[in-house]
C-alpha cells in the first residue's frame, strides 16, 4: 500500500500554511526512510475530473456571486452525514472526532417519501424531511434548491419558478406541484422542503409570492367552522386536526402520529435523525486559476461540458478534492492540517471519504498531525531560515510564537550544516561510537514525529561535529541522513544514500 501524505493548508495565513506544508514533508520523509514509497499530495492532480465527479455524486454548489466571484462549494449527501455522525467511518483520533462530532447538527424528524406522478418517466426519488408533520395533509407544494436534481434552475433574478413536475402526496394522493426556490438549502434535510402556507409563517410568505393555495389541517380547539370563524394563518403546533377525514379531531400530536402510522405502513415515512454538517469550499472562482469547470448559472453548480447551459469558468481548487482521487482513498494515509481546520477543511476531507459514491472506502481512518498557529514577526525572513523555525521551534500541534532568537538558531544551524557538507576529502573512517548513541536518540524523537526536541538534540550532535578534527567520512554520513530526514536538507548522503544510512542507525 503507498503512503500519502495529504496537507491541507488551504485558508492559512501564508506562515502557518508553512508550518502545515513543512511538517508534511517531514512526515513523508520519515516514512521513505524507513522503507515506504512516500509522497506528500495537496490537492487533486485532475481538479476538474473530481470537481464533475463531486457534482455527480453529491450536492455543489456556488456561494457569493458565481461565476465572477466566490466559492464552489461542497454539500455532503446524507449517507456520508450519517455515516460521520455516527463514527462509522473508522477510529479517527479522538481529539479530531470529538471536535467535529460537536460541530454536527443533529435534528430529529421524519423522511416522507412522495412518489413521482408518472413513475415510468422519473428515475429520482423525492425525499422531505422534516421535524413537523401535524398539518401535513394541508401541504401543497413541494420546493427544491436550484441544483436539485427535480430543480430546472432559476433565471438570473428570478427567486422560484416551477418545474413543470407533480409528485403525490404520500397521504392523499394529491398532485402537489414541485417548485425551485432559492430560499431552500442544499444542506439541510434532503434539500427539499414541504410547502404549507397554512401552517409555517415562510411557507405562507413564499405562498403569497408564487401564488399557492392557503389550506388548512388545524384548527385551534373549541374552533367552529363559518365566515365569521375562518382561520387566519400561520398556526404552527396547536389545536386539533381538521379536514382531514378520519382523523379529524386528534389533537396535533396524536395526529402526527396517526399520518406516521399510515405513511410507514405504506413504506412512505421512516424516522430519521438528520445530521448537518453545513457546506465546504472546495474551489475558488479565479480569472487566473489552474483549472476550469463548465458552470451552470441557473441551477447554481456544476454543468455538463458541451451544453448550452454552462459556461467555462477558472477556478482554483482546494487541497480537500485529494480525497476523491482512489490511489489516495486506497492509500496509507496521513494528514497534517492546522489544528483550527478540524472542523471545517478537515471535516470536508472526512466527509469525502465517507462519500459512497466517490470511490473505495478506505480502509482505515487516516492518521491525523495537527499544526499550531503561527505568530510574530515574519516578514523579509529568508525561505530556508524560516521554514526551519517553524518547523522546530515548537512542538507541532503547540502554538509558535516566532521569535528573533529561534530565528538566530536556524540560521547558525544552516550556516554550519552548509561547512559540513561543503568540507573536501573527509578522512575515511566509522563513525565515532558515542556519535552512533547521539544520532540513535535523535532518531528515536524523530520516529516519534518529536521534531522539535530531535532538533535540538541534531543542533548539539552538529556542534560536536564543527569542534576538534573534521569528522570522519562515516560520522558525516551518520549526521547528513538525520538532518535530510529532519529538514529535507541535502548533502553528501541525501535521499536513497541517507535511507540506508539511517536504517543502520
Amino acid at each position: 500500500m503507498d503512503h500519502v501524505v495529504l496537507s491541507l493548508s488551504d485558508h492559512q495565513p501564508p506562515s502557518a500554511a508553512l508550518r502545515c506544508r513543512s511538517h508534511a514533508a517531514f512526515v513523508s520523509r520519515l516514512a521513505f526512510a524507513e522503507g515506504r514509497r512516500s509522497v506528500v499530495r495537496h490537492g487533486n492532480d485532475d481538479a476538474t475530473g473530481a470537481l464533475t465527479e463531486l457534482a455527480a455524486s453529491a450536492a455543489v454548489t456556488g456561494g457569493g456571486e458565481p461565476p465572477a466571484a466566490g466559492e464552489i462549494r461542497y454539500v455532503p449527501t446524507g449517507a456520508a452525514r450519517e455515516r460521520v455522525g455516527t463514527a462509522q467511518d473508522g477510529a479517527w483520533p479522538q481529539s479530531v472526532a470529538s471536535r467535529q462530532s460537536k460541530a454536527l447538527r443533529r435534528t430529529s424528524g421524519v423522511l416522507f417519501s412522495f412518489p413521482p406522478e408518472d413513475p415510468a418517466t422519473t428515475e429520482v426519488a423525492l425525499e422531505v424531511f422534516t421535524t413537523d408533520w401535524s398539518p401535513s395533509p394541508a401541504a401543497c407544494a413541494v420546493a427544491v434548491h436550484p441544483g436539485h436534481p427535480l430543480s430546472s434552475g432559476l433565471a438570473a433574478g428570478r427567486g422560484a419558478a416551477f418545474t413543470g413536475r407533480y409528485c403525490r402526496h404520500p397521504l392523499t394522493g394529491d398532485l402537489l406541484p414541485i417548485w425551485t426556490a432559492a430560499w431552500v438549502k442544499p444542506e439541510f434535510g434532503t434539500g427539499a422542503v414541504l410547502v404549507n402556507p397554512g401552517h409555517d409563517a415562510a411557507d405562507l410568505a413564499f405562498g403569497r409570492e408564487v401564488g399557492l393555495p392557503v389550506r388548512f389541517a388545524l384548527a385551534p380547539s373549541g374552533h367552529e367552522d363559518g365566515p365569521g370563524n375562518w382561520l387566519t394563518p400561520p398556526l404552527v403546533k396547536t389545536g386539533h386536526a381538521v379536514r382531514t377525514g378520519r382523523t379529524d379531531g386528534l389533537d396535533h400530536a396524536a395526529a402526527q402520529s396517526e399520518y406516521f402510522r399510515i405513511l410507514s405502513e405504506r413504506g412512505l415515512a421512516r424516522m430519521h435523525t438528520d445530521v448537518g454538517a453545513g457546506s465546504f469550499p472546495v474551489a475558488a472562482f479565479d480569472a487566473d486559476g489552474p483549472d476550469k469547470v463548465h458552470w451552470n448559472q441557473e441551477r447554481n453548480t456544476i454543468g455538463t461540458p458541451g451544453r448550452d447551459d454552462s459556461t467555462p469558468v477558472r477556478v482554483t481548487p482546494a487541497g480537500v478534492l485529494a480525497a476523491l482521487d482512489p490511489a489516495v482513498r486506497r492509500s496509507e494515509l496521513v494528514v497534517v492540517a492546522p489544528s483550527s481546520a478540524i472542523e471545517s477543511d478537515l471535516l470536508a476531507l472526512r466527509l469525502l471519504l465517507a462519500e459512497p459514491d466517490l470511490g473505495p472506502a478506505p480502509e482505515r481512518a487516516p492518521d491525523v498531525l495537527l499544526t499550531g498557529t503561527v505568530t510574530g514577526q515574519t516578514d523579509g525572513v529568508e525561505a530556508d531560515v524560516l521554514e526551519v523555525t517553524v518547523l522546530t521551534a515548537a512542538a507541532a500541534q503547540e502554538t509558535l510564537s516566532v521569535k528573533p532568537q529561534q530565528l538566530d538558531t536556524a540560521r547558525r544551524f544552516l550556516a554550519a550544516h552548509a561547512a559540513l557538507v561543503g568540507t573536501a576529502g573527509a578522512p575515511e573512517g566509522d563513525a565515532d561510537p558515542a556519535l552512533v548513541k547521539a544520532a540513535a536518540q535523535v532518531r528515536t524523537l524523530l520516529v516519534r514525529r518529536d521534531v522539535k526536541q530531535a532538533f535540538t538534540h541534531l543542533y548539539r550532535l552538529q556542534k560536536t561535529l564543527t569542534k576538534g578534527d573534521a569528522p570522519t567520512s562515516g560520522s558525516l554520513a551518520v549526521y547528513e541522513a538525520l538532518a535530510w530526514v529532519a529538514l529535507g536538507l541535502s548533502g553528501t548522503h541525501s535521499g536513497d544514500r541517507a535511507n540506508a544510512v539511517w536504517q543502520g542507525i
